[in-house]
């Protein structure tokens, strides 16, 4: 299967996170986005406030440790060691908004597409937590979109940032334009007519609202330009159980029992 797909399941995205905490750059042409970093800055302070109850008395201790000698710390390489421990912890603590803000500031040093992409991901799953409140969402979602707009601007042809991206617009829609994240979507699959990934996340969005027959028209051009796929083949059964197409959905769930078992999932 193809890495971004992997990505797109989620679980690639963690283990990647919890290893190398890369984290967002910024470029020139970003300048007026990150022109909300002071609500951010001041946004983290609170939040590790908050969050600092929470530890335990093990947790307290290495985190102040860590943040001790950072700021003593004038040397990038040192910076960025002690920053991906700090990132580690506070995601291992249950709160990757605080890991994800962390991990923006190795990104700002290393300036890679990786290190934003992770950022950025980080933010997001900090996004898919319901029982957030509201400060939190806007931090999350400020920070989640920043690292990805920088991601795409240090590599504009891939792809699988932009996709991400209007997920973040979709699952947390902008008070002022809450059909961004869809409208990004339609316009992806008009640039990127060969990327099964956006027919995934349109399918899903589709099974959202409980359009199945635009889900199961989303899924086959997406089996179709990526065969074998169990992101894909999965919820292929499922739309076309649900639509009472009993005899294609027998033929997709045999296929995912096939796909899962050959992949040990």
């Amino acid at each position: 299967m193809r890495k971004t797909q992997w990505i797109a399941a989620g679980l690639a995205f963690v283990l990647v996170l919890l290893t190398y905490w890369g984290c967002p750059v910024r470029p020139p042409e970003l300048d007026e986005g990150f022109a909300e970093r002071p609500l951010q800055a001041t946004g983290l302070q609170s939040l590790v406030r908050e969050a600092h109850g929470a530890l335990t008395p093990a947790q307290a201790a290495t985190v102040s440790t860590l943040e001790e000698r950072l700021q003593s710390q004038q040397d990038d390489s040192a910076r960025v060691e002690l920053l991906e421990q700090l990132a580690s912890q506070w995601y291992t603590a249950g709160q990757p908004g605080i890991s994800g803000a962390y991990a923006q500031q190795i990104a700002e040093i290393r300036n890679t597409e990786e290190a934003w992409s992770i950022a950025a991901t980080t933010f997001s799953l900090c996004l898919r937590r319901e029982e957030l409140p509201d400060k939190t969402r806007q931090f999350c979602a400020l920070g989640a979109e920043s690292a990805y707009q920088a991601a795409i601007s240090l590599n504009p042809a891939n792809a699988e940032n932009r996709i991400n991206l209007a997920v973040t617009y979709t699952d947390n829609p902008p008070p002022d334009n809450p059909m961004k994240g869809i409208l990004m979507l339609r316009e992806l699959e008009q640039q990127y007519p060969d990327e099964p990934r956006v027919y995934i996340t349109l399918a899903q969005l589709a099974i959202r609202t409980n359009q199945l027959d635009r889900a199961a028209e989303r899924l086959l051009t997406a089996d179709r330009l990526d065969p074998g796929n169990p992101d894909v083949v999965c919820p292929l059964a499922r739309v076309f159980e649900n639509l009472g197409r009993a005899g294609e959905a027998d033929i997709y769930a045999r296929k995912c029992s096939e796909l899962l078992e050959s992949a040990g999932r």
